[in-house]
């Protein structure tokens, strides 16, 4: 039977729920008990939600019930969809202006978002951003699950599985270079004649060795055939944390160029000139789901994030 979206019109709330818990205890009557449903009656909601998918969910076996491929991907479209409604809800029920949940790299805090925000207020948008930090994996799967309604920042698209990658929109805000920093006073400020070999002998501090920054720099390293650098301290998605250290002690760090710009560095940080030593560039773009990206409230933070994004590089 050729798939129409009028079969999706008997849907509740509960058949997406369903898949949930059955993934969760395997057993139709485990979550019957839950529901307080008869074991019938969970059997027939879950051939309503198949029905209406026109898939197969669930396969059924001695050890109980379990998702098919079809059914996984199901249940995470579900989780991304009901926690956008849980948050419309409350949005709803606060009875004021819309709150965008927004995940960032924390470097965009200190320049771009707040030069987004600003555009916004100039214009009498009357938007709320709640922001998240972190990790780049641990944003996009919050936006995966519908608990962000975009990302801000780098993306690591070679880690991303294809599934994910589909039902993204991305739009390019800037580039930015990685660079080794350190204080003003560091015996290497300044210097132009550094070899690479010699950053072996100086203390660092960085992000954990499973960042992006942190790898991009080892891998530059190696190519040199020196050895990465053991940190003194390690601060995870916390670059303003990295820049203070850098100012306030004599090590190295690696950070995106655009930060030293900010008040944190206050002028006393500075680039290392390593002409020989090349690490890739940032690229900074606007994630959301592709159901998502012509929400208003969206589009004009996007709009927001590209024109700061296009004065920034003006006046560079």
């Amino acid at each position: 039977m050729a798939y129409s979206p009028r079969r999706l019109d008997g849907l509740r709330l509960r058949h997406l729920r369903l898949l949930e818990l059955i993934d969760e205890h395997r057993s139709l009557r485990a979550v019957g008990m839950i529901l307080n449903r008869t074991q019938p009656a969970i059997s027939q909601m879950l051939k309503d939600l198949e029905y209406a998918l026109d898939a197969t969910l669930v396969a059924r076996s001695v050890r109980g019930v379990e998702l098919t491929p079809a059914g996984r991907l199901a249940l995470q479209r579900a989780r991304s969809g009901l926690a956008s409604f849980d948050h419309l809800v409350a949005e709803l029920g606060a009875s004021q202006s819309p709150i965008l949940r927004v995940g960032t790299n924390p470097a965009l805090i200190f320049q771009m978002l707040p030069a987004a925000m600003r555009l916004l207020q100039a214009d009498n948008a009357g938007i709320r951003l709640r922001l998240r930090t972190g990790l780049v994996g641990d944003m996009l799967q919050l936006l995966w699950n519908g608990d962000l309604d975009c990302y801000v920042g780098r993306i690591d698209w070679e880690q991303m599985s294809q599934s994910m990658i589909s039902v993204l929109r991305h739009v390019p805000l800037m580039r930015t270079d990685l660079v080794l920093a350190c204080s003003i006073r560091h015996p290497l400020a300044q210097r132009e004649d550094i070899d690479v070999a010699e950053l072996a002998d100086w203390a660092w501090a960085l992000p954990p060795a499973d960042s992006h920054n942190r790898i991009a720099l080892e891998t530059e390293l190696r190519n040199h055939g020196v050895a990465g650098p053991e940190p003194i301290m390690e601060i995870a998605a916390d670059p303003g944390g990295l820049m203070i250290l850098a100012r306030e002690m004599e090590v190295l760090t690696c950070l995106p160029r655009f930060v030293l710009e900010t008040h944190i560095a206050a002028g006393e940080l500075c680039a290392l000139d390593l002409p020989s030593l090349t690490l890739p560039p940032i690229q900074i773009g606007f994630v959301t789901l592709a159901e998502h990206e012509n929400i208003d409230t969206l589009q004009l933070l996007r709009q927001a994030l590209k024109t700061a994004a296009t004065k920034k590089a003006v006046a560079d």
